[in-house]
């Protein structure tokens, strides 16, 4: 994924920083001891020329592995760069300014658009899938809790555990074959072959542990490993057929030789044993140790997921006079956009692009339809502080063993560089022609000291390779919250027409289309969980990001709701005028109307005094009559 550089942060820090600086002492030891190796090489070589270019062939190796975990080590340290497009989308983007970045990150997100609408609707968790396989089965019967993890920690989880069954089925099929062949049922040949069992047991444990550490595959993670019956079978099965077959070998080896078992026995006695036991002891004892410690660590990541399965809905009808366009356009450009975390654009995994329907004239139905993810942020991941120590343990003892396993690797140069020695010393004719002499004992020993420590090294390499990726897997695991936002809206809309200012006073009309619409708005807001795998290098996010938990976000949902209504509740109807010229415009259009339909009239200071006259008449004709009632009085 391309860095798109942002001046506002996001607040994802480097993860790496204490296991880049483990790594990077380590790195520094190990090409030390290979430009040790290097200098006596140099001495070495003027007098003993195979012997110098052994080591040359050796301090190569360490110089190379050293520098290699050095500058890894070193980068892991340095700036972590984080773009405007980090971390990974949950399926492809379709937000335009996002068009090039969704091209990259398409290969490798988790969901399709139509799997996260169906997580939502359905309230389910596509994430946690089924275990595949007895075994896998078996170990989440007895973790149930793993279901809900992250793809990695599963796979991590199922090897270890897988590889101690294993371990255990191949030493119940070891014994089984020690009985047979100890107690004499498979005869001298059994007996003789013993040994050769044991070396095989001891090689097909280190390569089983060797497996289980596997560290994190970008593609293989994405799905989890199946342990079915055919691990099982495998193991029983060769349990079962080995003896058969090195009996058989062995017999058709003598007959064609025509060789004796006393022979044979007579020209193993010069070989050294073989310390097996020393070597299963010691896998046991690193393998018990290292899956405590992962266990330890396992547990609390078990302990701090919470797997809800939980959404906010709203489902309500509204009858507003609105355009349905208007609906969709305040939806993406108001409502959705300002819920932006940091100015970050949406995750936009469905469009909105609505959908109307002229059924007849003036009616019609519309429909539209979005999804989309408001920028995740970091989400602390507090697992205590045994968490802490146990990973920070299991980072110090994994280099620390790798350390011991380069040591072991400068004294295994110097013991094939004295091997060297002694086969030239004695020659290889001497070697043909006497096989019972001391100085075949001696090679013998050699070359039995070399294997002891080749196997040695490769057992201690892997215990810590298990160690530094069971490490580096919790330190990678970076947990982001955000909200996934689904929005469905349908309905139908009529259209009318309504007209002002019709009077034939008015000078002014305003005449508009009037569309009723009848809305059913269907909103499931989510608050999610998501949790993805961080790198160091170029491709420091690029790995699936997936959903653990969904839970409720009512306070959300009522925000969308509001602003919605609030939208819609504010809509002008009716077409006015807002500008102050065009209201004095208007205001001076009236008066003029005013006037040339005004009828002539007397001014209000005239009706005034028509008013006061009138009424000093009125009264002086009251008192005329009073006078004229009381004279007829007098006369009579």
């Amino acid at each position: 994924m391309a860095f798109d550089y942002g001046s506002i942060d996001l607040g994802l820090r480097n993860p790496f920083k204490k296991e880049g600086a483990a790594t990077t002492i380590r790195g520094v030891i190990v090409a030390l001891m290979g430009v040790y190796l290097l200098i006596d090489a140099a001495a070495t070589v003027k007098n003993e020329t195979v012997g110098g270019w052994l080591l040359v062939g050796f301090g190569m190796l360490l110089l190379g592995g050293g520098i290699a975990s050095a500058s890894g080590g070193i980068l892991a340290m340095l700036r972590y760069f984080v773009g405007r497009n980090h971390p990974t989308s949950l399926a492809y983007n379709h937000s335009r300014s996002e068009s090039s970045t969704a091209k990259t990150e398409s290969s490798y997100v988790a969901y399709t658009k139509q799997k996260l609408i169906e997580m939502l609707v359905g309230r389910k968790n596509s994430t946690f899938v089924e275990p595949i396989g007895i075994l896998a089965r078996f170990v989440h019967s007895i973790f149930p809790r793993l279901t809900y993890m992250p793809y990695p920690i599963r796979n991590m989880a199922q090897r270890l555990f897988g590889a101690w069954i294993k371990t255990i089925v191949a030493l119940i099929a070891f014994a089984f074959v020690a009985f047979v062949s100890l107690a004499g049922f498979a005869g001298e040949l059994g007996e003789f072959a013993f040994p050769f069992y044991t070396a095989l047991l001891t090689i097909y444990l280190l390569n089983v542990w060797r497996n289980a550490g596997t560290s994190i595959n970008r593609n293989a993670d994405r799905s989890i490993s199946s342990m079915g019956n055919m691990e099982l079978v495998r193991v029983i099965a060769g349990a079962i057929l080995l003896p058969v077959i090195v009996g058989l070998s062995l017999k058709y080896a003598l007959s064609m030789t025509q060789t004796t078992i006393s022979e044979l026995q007579q020209v193993s006695a010069n070989f050294p044993t073989f310390h097996s036991t020393l070597l299963l002891l010691g896998l046991l004892a690193g393998a018990a140790v290292t899956s405590a410690i992962a266990f330890i660590m396992l547990k609390k990541r078990l302990n701090y997921s919470d797997p809800k399965v939980e959404v906010s809905e709203l489902r309500e009808n509204w009858q507003e006079s609105i355009h349905p366009n208007e609906i969709f356009i305040n939806l993406d450009n108001l409502v959705m956009a300002n819920r932006r975390y940091k100015e970050v654009p949406n995750r936009v995994y469905q469009e909105l692009d609505p959908d109307l329907i002229q059924q007849v004239e003036g009616k019609g139905k519309f429909f539209g339809e979005m999804i989309q993810e408001i920028q995740p942020k970091v989400k602390t991941m507090e697992l205590g502080d045994v968490f802490k120590k146990m990973r920070a343990a299991s980072l110090i003892l994994g280099n620390v063993l790798f350390v011991i396993s380069a040591i072991l690797t400068m004294i295994l140069a110097y013991q094939v560089v004295d091997l060297t020695s002694l086969t030239r010393s004695i020659g290889f004719d001497n070697i043909h022609a006497n096989m019972a002499t001391s100085q075949l004992q001696e090679l013998a020993g050699s070359v039995s000291t070399i294997v002891h420590i080749f196997l040695s090294g490769l057992l201690l390499r892997t215990l810590a390779q298990i160690q530094t990726n069971t490490a580096h897997l919790f330190y990678s695991e970076i947990l982001f919250e955000s909200d996934l936002i689904y929005l469905k809206v349908e309905g139908t809309f009529t259209e009318s027409k309504i007209s002002t200012g019709n009077s034939i006073h008015d000078s002014t009309r305003s005449e508009n289309v009037l569309v009723r619409s009848s809305i059913t708005p269907w909103v499931i807001v989510c608050r999610i969980v998501s949790s993805t795998f961080a790198s160091t290098g170029m491709q420091n996010l690029e790995h699936p990001r997936l959903i653990l938990e969904m839970h409720k976000n009512e306070q959300e949902l009522a925000g969308i709701r509001d602003d919605i209504i609030s939208f819609l509740k504010d809509r002008e109807s009716i077409a006015s005028i807002t500008s102050n010229r065009d209201l004095q415009n208007a205001s001076q259009i009236h008066e003029i109307n005013q006037q040339s339909r005004a009828i002539p009239m007397q001014s209000q200071n005239q009706l005034n005094n028509m008013d006061e006259e009138a009424a000093g008449f009125i009264k002086h004709e009251h008192e005329k009559q009073q006078d004229e009632t009381e004279d007829a009085k007098l006369d009579v």
